[in-house]
Order: C-alpha cells, then sequence, then structure tokens
C-alpha cells in the first residue's frame, strides 16, 4: 500500500481525500488554538502525516501555531529523526523564524535545559545533539549549531573513552568544524582540529605530512557510523557492545574519516592556507568509494574542487565542481539546497576561469534556490547574494553598469548585518565587495553631475578600512584576505589621487602574496597590474610600469591563456608606456596584440557554453583516472 503522505503530494491529485483531510485538520487546530489545546490532538499521528500537517500549516501560513509546535524539542526531535522531512522542515523552521519566532535559540537552550537533568540517558542525548546541531548548522544558525554540538561533544567525552564513544566525539568534531569554519570561529575551530587529531592519533603539525595510508587508532570499530539524511535512524541502531572489538583496527576508506578530512580542507580554506586545504581534500577524495553517501561524497568533491580552483588547477577543478553538480542533482534534485550550494562552487569556479556570463547564470539560480528553501534572511541567501554581487561587478566592469550587482552587494549585507556581531568576519567580505563597486560607481560619474560622488568614494574607504580590520583581527597581517584588501585601498587610493598612499597599499598586498602563494600566483599577478597601472597614468615611472605590466602578462598568459580578461588592461597599459616613451614601434606592437584579443573575445562569447544540468554523472574510478590524466 502506498504511503499516504506519498499520496497527499502527488501533484495529480492536488484535491484527493487527503489533501482536504490536511487543510481541514490545520483549520481545526488553528481554531483550537484560540481555546484550550489538547497537544495530544496531532501528535500521536505517524511521523510522515505530521510532517504534512506541519507543512501544511506553512502553505496556509499559520505560522504562529506551526511555531509553537516546533519549538517543543520532543516534536523537533521526531521530526530530525524522520528521514523524510528534512527539505520540508527546513523550510517551516525558517518560515517561522522570518515570522518573527527564536526558534533556533529556544531549541538549543531546551537541548542544554534538557542535558542538565540527570535522568536522561546519556547516549540519546548524544544522538539528539548530534542531529539537533548538524540541522541547525544546515539551517545557517552556527552560533546555536555551535553551542548544541560542544554541550554534545561535552557529553561524549565525560563517558568512559571506549571506542563507541571516541567515534561519537569525532561526529562531534566534523560537524563542529564544517561550523566553526563557516561562522570564522577560528580559535575554536583550532581546538576541535587538534581534538580531532588527537582521537585519530596523529600529531598537530600533521598538516606538514598527511599519512598516505589507512589512520590507525586502538580499539577502532571497522564500521562508520553514518548519521544524517536517510541513515539518521543508524545511530540508535549502534550501541557500546556492538561497536567495540578487541585488538588494532583501522578507519580505512570510512565515510566518517573521509568527512573529517575534507571538514579539515574548508578550516585551511578559510584559514587562506590553500597548500594544507588541497592537501586534505585530496585526502579525503582518497577514502571514497562507490558505496559512500552520496552527501558525503559531493561535499568531498566540492571542497577538492574549490581547493583546485584557488592553486590554479582548474581541469581537475572543472572535473571536481561539475561532478559535485551532477550529483547533488541526481541524488537531491534541482531544488534542494545541497544542489545550490554545489552551484555556488561551480559559480567561483567558472568566475575563475574568465566564463564570466556563465558564472552569474549559475549564481542567480543558486540563488533562486536559496530563497525558495531559506526565504530572503538568512546567512545561505546573503553569501549567494554576494556571490552573486561580485561576478555582477566583473561583468559589467568596463559597461559601468554596477546598480544590480550594489543592489544584491546591499542586500547581503544588510542579512548578515542582522544576524551576526557588528564585528564578524562575515561582513568583510560583504563590504569589501560593496567598496568594489561604489569606486566604479564614482569613477564613472561624470564630473559635476553627481555632487555625491566624493561621498561614494569616501564611503568606499570606510568599508575598505573596515574590512580590513576585521580581516587583521581574524588573521592577522599576513595572510591573503589581509592582503587582498591593501589591494583594495591601493586601488581606491589611487582613484581618490593619493599615490605615495596607493603605492605602499600595492607593495604589501604584492609582498604579502609572494611570501604566501609564490611569484607566479594569479593573486600576484593582480595586484602587480594595478601597480603598474599607478606607476603608468599617475607616477610618471614608465620605466618601471613596463616590467610590471609584462610580468602580469606573463601570469596571466600562463595560467588562463589569450583570451583571458584581463590582458586588456595590461595590453592598454602598454600601449600607454611605449607612447609615453616614444616607443611606437612596439607601441603598434601591442596594438595588435590588443586587436587580436578583441578577435578571440568575440570568438569566446559565439561558442556555446554547456548549460547547467548537462553535467553527467561518472563513476569515482573513471572520476579519479581523468584527475590523474589532468595533473
Amino acid at each position: 500500500m502506498a504511503d499516504v503522505s506519498t499520496l497527499g503530494r502527488d501533484k495529480k491529485s492536488p484535491n484527493s481525500l487527503y489533501d482536504k483531510c490536511l487543510t481541514s485538520l490545520v483549520n481545526y487546530l488553528q481554531q483550537k488554538s484560540k481555546r484550550k489545546i489538547n497537544k495530544y490532538d496531532v501528535r500521536s499521528l505517524p511521523d510522515c502525516i505530521l510532517m504534512d500537517v506541519y507543512f501544511r500549516m506553512l502553505e496556509e501560513k499559520r505560522l504562529c501555531i506551526l511555531g509553537a509546535e516546533l519549538s517543543e524539542l520532543e516534536i523537533f526531535e521526531r521530526l530530525l529523526r524522520f528521514s523524510g522531512a528534512q527539505l520540508r522542515l527546513l523550510q517551516c523552521f525558517q518560515a517561522v523564524i522570518e515570522h518573527g519566532s527564536k526558534l533556533s535559540t529556544e531549541l538549543s537552550l531546551a537541548y542544554l535545559a534538557r542535558c542538565n537533568q540527570s535522568n536522561r540517558p546519556r547516549n540519546s542525548l548524544i544522538h539528539l545533539g548530534l542531529r539537533l546541531g548538524g540541522f541547525l548548522n544546515e539551517a545557517g544558525w552556527y552560533a546555536e549549531a555551535q553551542r548544541v554540538l560542544l554541550r554534545c561533544q561535552d557529553l561524549c567525552q565525560a563517558q568512559p573513552q571506549t571506542t563507541y564513544y571516541k567515534r561519537l566525539t569525532l561526529e562531534c568534531c566534523h560537524r563542529l568544524l564544517n561550523t566553526q569554519s563557516v561562522y570564522c570561529c577560528f580559535p575554536a575551530a583550532a581546538e576541535t582540529y587538534k581534538l580531532a587529531l588527537k582521537l585519530l592519533g596523529l600529531p598537530e603539525d600533521t598538516k606538514a605530512q598527511i599519512p598516505q595510508g589507512p589512520i590507525a587508532i586502538a580499539e577502532t570499530c571497522s564500521k562508520a557510523l553514518q548519521t544524517d539524511g536517510d541513515d539518521n535512524e543508524r545511530l540508535d541502531e549502534y550501541t557500546e557492545e556492538d561497536n567495540c572489538c578487541t585488538g588494532e583496527r583501522v578507519w580505512g576508506m570510512s565515510s566518517l574519516l573521509a568527512r573529517l578530512c575534507k571538514e579539515i580542507s574548508g578550516l585551511f580554506f578559510v584559514r587562506c592556507d590553500y597548500s594544507a586545504a588541497y592537501s586534505w581534500g585530496m585526502r579525503a577524495l582518497s577514502l571514497l568509494t562507490p558505496d559512500t553517501p552520496p552527501k558525503i561524497t559531493i561535499e568531498v568533491l566540492r571542497a577538492c574542487g574549490t581547493a583546485c580552483v584557488v592553486k590554479r588547477r582548474f581541469r581537475s577543478a572543472g572535473l571536481l565542481v561539475r561532478q559535485a553538480v551532477a550529483l547533488a542533482r541526481q541524488a537531491f534534485g534541482p531544488h534542494h539546497p545541497r544542489y545550490a550550494d554545489a552551484l555556488l562552487d561551480y559559480g567561483f569556479y567558472l568566475l575563475n576561469i574568465d566564463s564570466i556570463t556563465h558564472s552569474v547564470q549559475v549564481y542567480e539560480e543558486a540563488l533562486t534556490t536559496l530563497r525558495r528553501v531559506f526565504g530572503r534572511s538568512s546567512l545561505h541567501v546573503a553569501t549567494a547574494q554576494e556571490d552573486l554581487a561580485y561576478a555582477l561587478y566583473v561583468l559589467e566592469y568596463s559597461s559601468g553598469r554596477f546598480y544590480k550587482a550594489r543592489d544584491h552587494a546591499e542586500r547581503a549585507i544588510r542579512i548578515i548585518e542582522n544576524l551576526v556581531p557588528p564585528d564578524h568576519l562575515l561582513l568583510a567580505s560583504a563590504k569589501r565587495v560593496k567598496a568594489l563597486i561604489l569606486e566604479e560607481i564614482a569613477l564613472d560619474t561624470p564630473a559635476g553631475q553627481d555632487m555625491r560622488e566624493p561621498s561614494l568614494l569616501e564611503e568606499s574607504e570606510a568599508l575598505h578600512k573596515a574590512a580590513l580590520d576585521l580581516s587583521m583581527m581574524a588573521f592577522g597581517e599576513k595572510n591573503v584576505q589581509t592582503a587582498k584588501h591593501y589591494g583594495n585601498l591601493g586601488r581606491l587610493y589611487q582613484s581618490m589621487q593619493k599615490f605615495q598612499d596607493a603605492e605602499t597599499m600595492h607593495l604589501k598586498a604584492i609582498a604579502i602574496k609572494e611570501e604566501l602563494l609564490g611569484a607566479e600566483d594569479y593573486e600576484v599577478g593582480l595586484s602587480v597590474g594595478h601597480l603598474a597601472s599607478l606607476y603608468n597614468y599617475h607616477m610618471n615611472q614608465h620605466t618601471a610600469a613596463e616590467k610590471l605590466y609584462l610580468r602580469s602578462i606573463n601570469i596571466s598568459l600562463k595560467l588562463f591563456g589569450e583570451r583571458y580578461s584581463g590582458l586588456e588592461y595590461d595590453y592598454r597599459g602598454l600601449v600607454h608606456v611605449f607612447t609615453q616613451l616614444k616607443r611606437h614601434d612596439r607601441a603598434q606592437h601591442y596594438n595588435a596584440l590588443l586587436q587580436h584579443w578583441h578577435d578571440l573575445r568575440e570568438q569566446s562569447k559565439a561558442e556555446q557554453q554547456p548549460s547547467i544540468g548537462d553535467e553527467e554523472v561518472i563513476p569515482l574510478e573513471e572520476l579519479r583516472e581523468k584527475l590523474f590524466k589532468a595533473c
């Protein structure tokens, strides 16, 4: 017999008896909410039907009663355990919060209160903490997720340190690493990282030499706990007796270890230690098997793909991010946030390989999907809007049509400011994007047409300085993000005709990037080109500018080829340099190169870009073979 909840959601029978019953029940509950409610009226229903009732409350905009129901931890725990509820539960959860509820805080505090009750079984509390913390993390409520997971971790460590509880502690660790990395809690993430390494029996300096064989620890069970999505129920199937065994065993290719390596890769990525991020990502990839759950495989592919992008391994990055998109679409469908997350990484890849128009299209689809699930007041949505704003800024750099980009940047900032403390690092990147946009709007405004031009440049400076201060607090000066902020200030000071200040900022950016990334990295080439522009157009140091332009061009050609968009500004710069130096033959040479570049760009526009959804899932071993050939 078909499941009644499935029948009720059949698009071919929107007016089915089950559908009408749901609506009538919701109306009945709404009426009873005005009087004394018997809370067992609905809660005696099976989980599948209960979730349908709550989702119908969302559809009917009965958000007050829905919020009251979801705020009870006992009910929320039931829904977390029901494997078919996750996406709809995310939508209900976020809608209630946007309606004015403090649901994330209420649930996290209810969990902490339950943990303080001495009569509660420890195992059930740990399992609930893993589920609730993981859900809050996926919903984008990172502070509350961290609070729950830290308490859950404490419960694990307070138990006898058998294999069973060590594994549950590692389950806490990989969730905490994700939460703390995304929410920029770097000191706390460093402690979680150390704990994970200790449990795995690895030294703290492991990032310098990651073991390539199976990672062994004493008294380890060979079967990994699966605790997400459709496998949530497995947590309760394992007992300490089931999981303990004598002698030394290995984690081998377990999904848990793959996720830990992936989260460690993510931590190093957000801290801009790209070599370590790449190493840990590749280690995670090596641990995947054809039996690894799709969610974990997608996470690992995404982490490896973005690490390959920043390491400028573009062929490998393309294989990985396209595979992640294809698998996410196959496993979760085109309207799931996990598919949208994969699209964001795909957009990041496309932006970095100079496929700007396609990148914007991908970012727009991702934003649409995330808004459908999380509404308009979520950190997930803010991140997508910021990414789209920057892609639009790059796309419209030559046209000067920045108002759409500005709107997305300002929306991102408003969302983030409403959800995090005013000195939070998440604001730095969004402010940087808006500052870049305002600077270009100011420069494109004809003199005398808009008296707001000086204020735009001043606002841009304030945003850049605020972003730099946040980066310095989080990372210190020797960090790629800090160097980027120096470079942005250098460009701004050039626009404000503060040329000595601009030179100082550019030189700082170049020195830091060279030290951290090497002399031939894209970021170095970008800053070198900006300094060349300063010397060329404003400081009359044309010989120095020539050398810098040639260095920037060599880096661009090596990484991206002769169609790269940034070559336009270097070629134009050299035409100006050689014109000023009266070397007209060289000026004509670069004019010809500039025209050839224009022809190549027109050919690129005419070429058919792959459509979103054309990606195909390929077997894991085939993917590994292609990656080996791409390296």
